[in-house]
């Protein structure tokens, strides 16, 4: 019996490609980890914003098949709010919009640049889009969002998540209004109905699921693991030759019994940020229609801002509205109630409440994971902690598992992959 911890979609993945006995230990009462949905009168949130989209052909196939018949695509509608305008996504291929004072440093600026090979993220800002793109959104937002000293970043998570236009084509965007496929979800998908917790509540249907049971110990014993674990208030434990689990690095390393030295500090010197989601129902019909936004300015408490019921109108009561607003932050606790009350100001700041809106939802949630923050020791820190994992028989899968910043393609691609590897299966 091979236990998997963690029914997130990561879990949900390698048990469904796992050979053999196996069982998955969830916390939770309900499947998906961070990829469920939240039902409040009748207005359906995620617990995060997430879209479906990939370019790998087996995953889109899943989301096919797993969801056929509740399925919606779209084309992204995404922009950027900048000094009172609309720049759409990405913003530097799309400077039409903004003021030509703004215009005229992007395009100066990408013009001059003087390329370099970056050593850290900041570098690669700069070299990449020059000094007017860097200042005016790519170096406010990412600061925003990162909360995070971006000449201490690395790079490696770059390639394939921002866009990097020709300086031509960002000529063209600051000339007129260009529509090209930029990044990897320039076209989506979303469920109908449910949420993107129907992806999750797909993928667990006929799968050994325990949920309620948390687990406490991983314990190496010899050539096995022993997992010690709760439910129901009674102590459980199972030994297995291997172990699978989704649980975030700093919070395994927690778990082990007597792990050493090295990997404690590996574990204690991760970066991460964390997550309140503030979600708002209102009682006015489409109040835009984008279907997310992006927020870089400093006196804007969020720095994204997402509109479910431009996802799918069953997310959203008739003749109403919902917002999903993220607000990213490295505390270890924050006022609930104070990000609320900011949000709401700041919305109707940029007109997108008005004073007038009756408020019919308004419900905070917070995740302490969100992002993993690839730091200039990412690599060497989650080497030194996966390679004991591994000498243990310790299998870590998942964004948080394999610490990377995986998208739901790549975090049932992780599942998929370490089933495959333990199973034999070339």
């Amino acid at each position: 019996m091979i236990p998997i911890i963690g029914a997130g979609l990561a879990g949900l993945s390698a048990a469904r490609n796992l050979r053999g006995d196996y069982v998955i230990l969830e916390k939770d009462a309900r499947v998906g980890g961070l990829c469920k949905s939240v039902d409040i009168d009748g207005f359906i949130f995620d617990y995060a914003p997430h879209i479906l989209f990939t370019r790998d052909d087996h995953i889109r196939a899943l989301f096919e098949d797993q969801l056929e018949g509740n399925l919606l695509k779209h084309t992204r509608e995404a922009f950027i709010y900048l000094q009172g305008a609309f720049a759409r996504y990405p913003f530097e291929v799309n400077l039409h919009n903004l003021p030509e004072d703004v215009i005229r440093e992007c395009i100066d600026g990408v013009t001059n640049r003087k390329p370099i090979e970056a050593t850290n993220f900041e570098e690669w800002i700069y070299s990449t889009f020059g000094d007017g793109i860097a200042k005016h959104y790519m170096i406010p937002y990412n600061r925003k969002i990162w909360k995070y000293d971006l000449s201490k970043m690395n790079i490696d998570w770059i390639s394939g998540r921002v866009p990097s236009p020709s300086v031509e084509e960002m000529k063209e965007g600051a000339a007129r209004s260009i529509r090209r496929d930029f990044g990897p979800n320039a076209e989506f998908m979303y469920p109908m109905h449910g949420g993107i917790g129907a992806l999750a509540n797909q993928l667990s249907k006929g799968l050994n699921i325990s949920t309620g049971s948390k687990v406490v110990e991983i314990k190496p014993s010899g050539d096995d693991v022993i997992v010690k674990y709760t439910k129901d208030g009674e102590n459980r434990e199972i030994s297995a030759e291997k172990v699978l689990s989704s649980i975030p690095l700093p919070d395994m390393v927690d778990m082990l019994h007597d792990p050493p030295e090295e990997v404690v500090k590996a574990a204690g010197a991760l970066v991460y940020n964390s997550l309140v989601c503030v979600n708002i129902g209102v009682r006015t019909p489409e109040i835009i229609d984008k279907h997310w936004l992006y927020f870089p300015e400093d006196e804007l408490i969020f720095n994204r801002i997402s509109f479910p019921m431009n996802f799918s109108e069953h997310t959203t009561p008739g003749d109403a509205s919902s917002i999903l607003v993220e607000v990213t932050h490295r505390e270890d606790s924050v006022n609930l109630e104070s990000i609320r009350d900011r949000v709401l100001e700041d919305l109707i700041k940029t007109g997108i409440l008005e004073e007038e809106d009756e408020i019919m939802v308004c419900d905070t949630s917070a995740f302490k994971y969100a992002y993993v923050i690839y730091d200039l020791d990412h690599k060497k820190n989650v080497g030194i902690i996966h390679d004991y994992l591994e000498s243990v028989n310790v299998v870590p899968i998942g964004r948080f598992g394999e610490w990377e910043y995986f998208n739901m393609d790549k975090a049932l691609l992780s599942g998929r992959n370490a089933a495959s590897r333990i199973s034999g299966i070339s």
